[in-house]
């Protein structure tokens, strides 16, 4: 008996220990996950890179795009050190779990050994007959009976239990050369990752040493281009206060007043954070929300409250939601744009060529918008894409489905 509670605690950590090798699967998964996700980023960067090279040979452009790729592979880079981390962990764990089943394959087969020897001894039927007649009483006799069918049982689970467990040895053995082996490649992808990033680096210091001979010029167009970006903000901005003032014609609220499907609207707007869908079917965030440094001449701070979205040329923008067009509008210095309300928020979509909407218009999610704008001297195609709590600027990354 003081073996069997031994053989019932280690059956007990085989049964919590997966839950922390789970954990690490988890973990891998959702790496693999984000590595697949950084890898199409840098094929969609190489497809931008290439299309832009057609029509431009600007500098500046081509050290932009350069160092969006270096970013994106020094991530891809630190997500396989991750992944490489822990698959050291899930190899150790699997490892200690093979020893363990080791252990205890061998002490059930010593237990188990003992079983066939003790049934060896008392196998003949007159001997289990005298037993159950040499009973003091009709209980006694019953106790003894029940106690041959029991043991017989627990020989037979004693024979399941080994079975089973040189199953999961197997198993197991065949699981940890499956994840030694899914480790070579990541140490041997990061090798060939990080030869890549090095030549990347070296043509970056190159663009860079022939750039920074007219820095000074090229700091002054990145602040003539931040404040007309100002100047267009400001704008928007004004179209969002003149329709919340448009929705309290009896007071002076700063905030819509919504109708009961409007309430739904935003409630159900509200419900879709980080699921909501790209308004371009593909391409790659250039610009992020918030105070940055700008990618080239990193000294100088620019501030973006939307994402610019570079994608290919003659793409469509789609509505991210179900809303309302609440303006289609045109400002001097920049491309025309769309305003959608669903309920008390907004979207934008910036920066297009031709518009298929017109204020009024009822939106369904994924609904045509317009043309995306291409740029004939830089070759780029670029959405400017932002998300209005109201009159508030928020973070469209963090609604989008990433």
């Amino acid at each position: 008996m003081k073996f069997l509670s031994k053989i019932s605690f280690f059956l007990l950590l085989i049964s919590i220990t997966p839950l922390n090798a789970q954990n690490y699967e988890t973990r891998q998964k959702n790496l693999e996950a984000q590595k697949i996700s950084l890898k199409k980023e840098i094929n969609q960067i190489n497809s931008l890179i290439a299309e832009s090279k057609k029509k431009s040979k600007n500098l500046s452009n081509d050290l932009e795009d350069l160092q969006l790729k270096i970013s994106v592979r020094d991530k891809l880079i630190n997500v396989n050190n991750s992944q490489l981390n822990n698959l050291t962990n899930i190899i150790y764990n699997q490892t200690e779990k093979i020893t363990d089943l080791e252990t205890d394959l061998t002490n059930l087969k010593s237990e188990y050994e003992k079983i066939i020897y003790n049934s060896y001894k008392k196998r003949s039927t007159e001997m289990k007959l005298m037993f159950l007649f040499a009973s003091e009483n009709i209980n006694q006799a019953f106790n003894r009976f029940q106690y041959f069918k029991q043991y017989s049982k627990y020989r037979k689970k004693q024979a399941d239990k080994i079975v089973l467990i040189q199953n999961q040895i197997m198993q197991s053995i065949d699981s940890l050369e499956i994840r030694k082996k899914e480790k070579q490649n990541i140490i041997e992808e990061n090798r060939n990752v990080k030869q890549s990033l090095t030549k990347e680096k070296i043509q970056q210091n190159y663009l860079f040493k022939n750039l920074i001979k007219n820095q000074k010029n090229y700091a002054l167009e990145i602040n003539k281009k931040e404040k007309q970006t100002r100047l267009i903000d400001n704008e928007i901005q004004k179209l969002i206060r003149l329709a919340i003032a448009e929705s309290n014609k009896n007071n002076n609220s700063t905030n819509f007043s919504l109708t009961p499907e409007g309430r739904l609207i935003s409630t159900n707007f509200q419900a879709n954070k980080g699921r909501l869908p790209w308004p371009v079917k593909e391409g790659v965030i250039i610009r992020r929300f918030g105070t940055q440094p700008h990618p080239v001449v990193r000294t100088t701070k620019i501030n973006s409250n939307g994402i610019s979205i570079a994608t290919s040329p003659n793409s469509i923008a789609y509505s991210v939601f179900d809303g309302e067009v609440l303006s289609v509008y045109g400002f001097s210095g920049g491309n025309p744009g769309v305003l959608i309300r669903h309920g008390k928020y907004i979207s934008n979509y910036q920066n297009l060529s031709s518009i298929f909407v017109k204020k009024g218009d009822k939106i369904q999610a994924n609904d045509e918008i317009g043309v995306v704008f291409t740029n004939e001297s830089s070759g780029k195609t670029v959405l400017k894409f932002n998300v209005f709590n109201e009159m508030k600027p928020e973070n469209p990354n963090i609604w989008l489905d990433n």
